[in-house]
């Protein structure tokens, strides 16, 4: 199963969303309890730039096929232009992938 993600994010703020997933051949969303997520984009030479994981907090499984993804501020503080962005998970000695997709990071006015 994989599905294709164009997201957009700015730069000073920490990005914090939330992914849905359900079966492709039964509709379900998939009960990730016990899973190790991970979710990584690397610039255009396959620099990676962030590593987002169940282990180090930055994802979180909020439900059944429900994941959020909080990257700090600090992480994002990386120049404005597009990255390859792309995620799996392993559950009972298997691993699937989730997505890839590009995300495109602009400079962002700071704000209040």
């Amino acid at each position: 199963m994989s599905i294709t993600l164009n997201s957009a994010a700015t730069s000073h703020r920490d990005w914090k969303t939330q992914f849905q997933f359900n079966d492709g051949e039964t509709g379900d969303l998939i009960d990730f309890t016990g899973a190790f997520m991970a979710i990584a984009a690397e610039d255009q030479e396959g620099c990676q730039k962030f590593e987002a994981t169940t282990d180090n907090g930055m994802i979180v499984i909020v439900s059944t096929g429900i994941i959020e993804m909080t990257i700090p501020a600090a992480t994002m503080a990386l120049c404005s232009g597009s990255y390859n962005i792309g995620g799996y998970y392993t559950l009972n000695g298997e691993t699937i992938d989730l997505f890839e997709g590009a995300l495109s990071l602009r400079r962002g006015i700071p704000r209040p």
